[in-house]
């Protein structure tokens, strides 16, 4: 048999997953330049990352995945 702490924690649980729930979703951030050197990003690129995002032209990507970072 639950007790009283128990109900509330699931009332609360419940009410976070639907607040999460409920959130805008993000809109992946489209550049025309890249945020690092400024050269403008090739239309293919961008068309190639559809729906995932592109900040970074393909050269600025590169270095960036070769030093370590992510996205």
């Amino acid at each position: 048999m639950a007790d009283i702490a128990d109900i509330a924690n699931d009332l609360m649980q419940l009410r976070l997953d639907q607040q999460l729930a409920a959130r805008p979703v993000a809109v992946p951030m489209l550049a025309n330049e890249c945020e690092y050197c400024g050269d403008p990003i090739p239309a293919e690129r961008l068309k190639a990352l559809v729906g995932r995002g592109c900040l970074r032209c393909i050269d600025c990507q590169r270095l960036l995945e070769r030093a370590g970072g992510k996205r």
